[in-house]
């Protein structure tokens, strides 16, 4: 019988120490290396040949994985395979932070794009930088209690059955502390300052395309029910897009209230020609201390954001010590017969 072995092999050193090493015959292998000689890499090509092959042939068992029934039903409605989630809770198990973290990421691969700045979007971006450019902003805030402006609020919309908003109340606590102040109620255009009669409050409106401001014309001039139906007439037509062009004009003072966003404090950039905008954060039950005593009540943060080349900090600051006042003591300038 002849021997397998019989002819010799052509292999390089680092080819047969290789094959050795895997335990792998090199008498059947075809070199690729100079006359025919076997080099490491035919090695390598062969073994990863057989590899791929084995795993052809092997029966694929699909793994069960572990998931919380709260991951699982995220995974559902956010189409997550969690064959592609890594788990990160006992022994591997996917929690719904795992499913989450994944659904971030799909978003950050799929959902950017990148739109060219036009339109409203455009030219708010244009105010809002002229404005903090051209005017030196500097930004007061006081944390006030209302307690007694929640009470009230609940009391009117009892005794008149309507309901009226919270900006309805600011409305008219702005425009009446605008009347004992007309300091604040001035606006500087071309290096001329404007002291106004007339007392006009905007409201800011949030829109997909950004903010518009229509104007609640001679508020103090108004019943706070005449100031509630003028505020949700101007508000949905802001939002449908129904506003007229005497809707958005001469506001003398804006208010942006984003206390239904769950905002606390923030810096509101002045709407010029105006010299000053007040922010409004959200009302929240909390601690008072008075007279050395604790109780549970409500506070908010007001933030008075005001033009220094129009005024200085002082009068900035009585009149938001006004408006705090009116807060805290709604009674003084509203009447539940109103």
């Amino acid at each position: 019988m002849t021997s397998l072995l019989a002819k010799p092999t052509f292999a390089s050193p680092r080819a047969r120490a290789y094959a050795n090493k895997l335990g792998i015959a090199l008498d059947h292998f075809e070199g690729s290396g100079p006359n025919g000689r076997i080099i490491e890499q035919d090695v390598i090509h062969y073994t990863e040949k057989i590899n791929s092959q084995i795993k052809d042939l092997t029966p694929t068992k699909k793994q069960h994985r572990k998931i919380t029934p709260l991951a699982k039903n995220i995974s559902n409605i956010q189409n997550i395979s969690i064959e592609q989630v890594q788990g990160s809770g006992m022994d591997g198990k996917i929690v719904s932070a795992d499913i989450l973290i994944k659904v971030q990421q799909s978003n950050n691969i799929t959902d950017k794009k990148k739109l060219r700045l036009a339109g409203i979007r455009k030219v708010i971006a244009k105010r809002m930088t002229d404005s903090k450019r051209n005017a030196p902003h500097v930004t007061l805030t006081v944390k006030t209690e209302a307690t007694h402006l929640v009470n009230y609020r609940n009391v009117y919309m009892e005794k008149h059955k309507i309901k009226i908003s919270f900006t309805d109340l600011f409305v008219k606590i702005v425009a009446e502390s605008l009347r004992k102040h007309p300091i604040i109620n001035v606006s500087l255009e071309e290096e001329m300052l404007t002291y106004h009669n007339d007392i006009n409050i905007g409201i800011a409106v949030a829109r997909e395309e950004g903010l518009i401001v229509p104007v609640i014309h001679n508020a103090d001039q108004k019943s706070l029910e005449q100031i509630s139906f003028d505020v949700k007439d101007k508000v949905n037509r802001a939002r449908t897009r129904k506003l007229k062009r005497t809707d958005t004009e001469n506001s003398r003072f804006t208010i942006s209230n984003l206390g239904m966003y769950e905002v606390d404090a923030f810096t509101p950039v002045i709407n010029q020609p105006e010299s000053a905008i007040l922010g409004i954060g959200r009302i929240i039950e909390d601690i008072i201390v008075e007279n050395s005593q604790i109780r549970i009540g409500k506070t908010m943060v007001l933030s008075l954001s005001f033009d220094h080349r129009v005024m200085d900090g002082a009068p900035a600051a009585e009149f938001l010590g006004e408006l705090k006042h009116f807060i805290e003591n709604p009674e003084d300038i509203l009447s539940l017969q109103n």
